[in-house]
């Protein structure tokens, strides 16, 4: 469970998902307002989507494997506001944590469950989810629509790195400059990113790998784990889905299996 961990995603995390991030939250905040209980982020990183929610009065709790994702969240946060945020957030993985509460909703944005590569562990987290949550508590998530076509194109086992962008240190006065490359693995469905941070004259690399998941899959996934699914949109609009787009997942607590 060391995937996307490196000490140098949790500096650029913020920036690399502004693109994306308001949608996300705008959609979490919305559908959230319901809830008056405890609710959970899984893999809440740097604190993008929790830290609104909770200054809005949201209940919320989160964990997230990565120490560094969970450094930044906490430098963020007044310091006398230090001791509730560590009392909500833990380090933890979505396999196998463990809290003493119940919640009324769970959420996983960005993307955050296609980081468990097996079957094994998707159905593990889902069953652990399932238990945390109450009786017709809902497990809210979203990741991308596998594209076939975009998929084949990176088959290629020794491809070249592609930029992807320049971010400021938010420690100094350098820039990190990011590439990546590619290699799929259509059989397992993984998608085997290296990515790499250059500062000045010196480079990290971080592998990244993603499991993507097609519509029936995680529908049987989430069956064996003992949801319903309550709604399927096509992105954070709410439109119905349509085979493209981001899948956005709304599932149910079943209490009889």
């Amino acid at each position: 469970m060391n995937n996307y961990c490196s000490e140098l995603w949790p500096l650029i995390y913020d920036r690399y998902n502004r693109g994306h991030h308001d949608q996300e939250l705008d959609f979490y905040s919305s559908e959230l307002a319901a809830f008056s209980g405890p609710v959970l982020e899984v893999a809440c990183g740097t604190g993008m989507i929790l830290l609104p929610l909770l200054a809005q009065g949201l209940d919320i709790y989160g964990f997230d494997l990565s120490a560094g994702m969970l450094a930044q969240l906490f430098a963020k946060v007044h310091p006398d506001d230090l001791a509730d945020l560590h009392r909500r957030v833990s380090q933890q993985n979505m396999v196998d944590f463990q809290l003493d509460l119940t919640f009324d909703a769970v959420i996983i944005p960005a993307r955050s469950f296609l980081h468990l590569i097996t079957q094994d562990e998707q159905i593990a987290a889902l069953r652990n989810i399932h238990r945390h949550l109450r009786p017709g508590g809902r497990l809210l998530l979203n990741f991308f629509t596998p594209n076939l076509r975009l998929l084949v194109e990176r088959l290629d086992p020794q491809p070249d790195f592609v930029y992807h962008g320049t971010y400021p240190h938010p420690n100094s006065d350098r820039e990190i400059v990011v590439s990546y490359r590619q290699i799929n693995d259509p059989a397992e469905q993984i998608q085997n990113i290296t990515w790499r941070f250059q500062i000045g004259a010196e480079s990290y690399d971080s592998l990244m790998r993603v499991r993507w998941i097609y519509r029936p899959e995680f529908e049987l996934l989430a069956r064996l784990a003992g949801f319903r699914i309550a709604a399927l949109y096509s992105g954070f609009d709410r439109e119905p889905y349509t085979g493209d787009g981001e899948m956005v997942w709304l599932l149910e607590k079943e209490t009889k299996r």
